[in-house]
């Protein structure tokens, strides 16, 4: 195909094995019109080997003077393209293995260039074949990634993915150095509203996949952790949110025979003055990694959805305690849990899809 003389490779690898050559030029005698392969700060003894890399046409081996992970590999490949190949269609993402076979490559390659459109190049990790952890981990994350991100995927962690040009952009601002990006590539793909395919490839493990860096415990807290950060602010700031709202009532004397209702409303207005600067500085900061562009267009986003979410957390808690005739403020506080639980999830939903956008 024509177009895979367009298409960039990126390739990166710390401290490979031989494998590395067949890799590449498998790449080359697929079509492809160039390789970029990022040696991520590997260590001298294996400076032959890219050495010889670089002897193979096509072939650009690019440098990380120290390791800095996989996603700042990624980035470095990213940004050589659009800085190089200014008639480039698209990048496909490659690891260094043998995991990837040149015609599984070739494939989503041509779909992305036909297509324009986003492709994963999706394993079956049902297969016997696939080593237990492997199969346990990636499943898990598939799953993982539909309950909290919404994205129904088959492998979310697959390194075979090719990215068209008017993605690549888009992608090289998404935080992640090491492992954790290839997760916020696909966050970042939902969010954008991406085009998004996949390609189904052969499953492919070189010794049981004893090679891989993809280190099964610390790597996949990784990825989790990335996922439930989401969750975290909105948790801690609904904890302030709530001892500063009990906190305020008894501080204003509130009582149900008082008739002050107000005092509800005030003590709701005061705690989520709070428990918001907290929540939005640790979601421009934590979740997001927000740098400044757009702040305060978020920020204004932000405080309008908490002044819906406050007005309607101060009338239905204090319609339901004038119903219930609830008696304390202990009481009052538990109806806000049920109410504020409802409207935790609503908020997380519109911060993920406008606020932060």
């Amino acid at each position: 195909m024509e177009q895979l003389s367009k298409v960039s490779v990126i390739l990166p690898s710390f401290n490979p094995g031989a494998e590395i050559m067949a890799v590449v030029k498998h790449a080359v005698c697929q079509g492809f019109g160039d390789v970029f392969v990022v040696n991520d700060g590997s260590s001298g003894e294996h400076s032959a080997i890219f050495d010889e890399v670089a002897k193979i046409g096509g072939c650009t081996v690019l440098r990380h003077d120290v390791n800095r992970g996989k996603g700042a590999a990624l980035k470095t490949g990213m940004a050589y393209f659009l800085e190089n190949r200014p008639d480039g269609l698209g990048v496909v993402t490659v690891d260094d293995d043998g995991q990837h076979r040149p015609e599984d490559v070739r494939l989503c390659a041509e779909a992305m260039a036909s297509g324009d459109v986003f492709v994963l190049g999706s394993r079956d990790f049902k297969k016997p074949s696939v080593p237990a952890k492997s199969r346990i981990g990636n499943l898990l994350s598939a799953k993982l990634f539909k309950v909290w991100v919404g994205l129904d995927v088959s492998d979310s962690q697959t390194g075979l993915r090719a990215v068209p040009r008017k993605y690549v952009d888009t992608l090289l601002d998404v935080p992640g150095d090491r492992f954790e990006y290839e997760t916020n590539m696909l966050i970042a793909a939902k969010k954008e509203r991406f085009d998004m395919t996949e390609i189904p490839i052969d499953t492919v493990y070189v010794e049981g996949n004893k090679g891989t860096r993809f280190r099964a415990m610390t790597d996949s807290f990784a990825v989790v952790l990335q996922l439930v950060k989401y969750a975290q602010g909105s948790l801690a700031s609904s904890f302030i949110d709530l001892a500063s709202f009990y906190a305020f009532l008894n501080l204003l004397s509130w009582h149900p025979l008082s008739g002050n209702w107000n005092v509800i409303f005030l003590s709701t207005v005061l705690a989520r003055v709070l428990s918001s600067v907290f929540n939005f500085f640790f979601n421009k900061n934590i979740v997001f990694r927000h740098k400044g562009k757009g702040t305060v267009k978020a920020a204004l986003r932000y405080y309008a959805l908490c002044g819906a979410s406050m007005a309607l957390s101060g009338s239905i808690v204090a319609l339901s305690s004038y119903i219930l005739l609830a008696g304390t403020a202990r009481f009052v506080t538990l109806v806000k849990v049920v109410v504020d639980s409802v409207l935790f999830f609503m908020n997380y939903h519109v911060q993920r899809k406008w606020v932060f956008k």
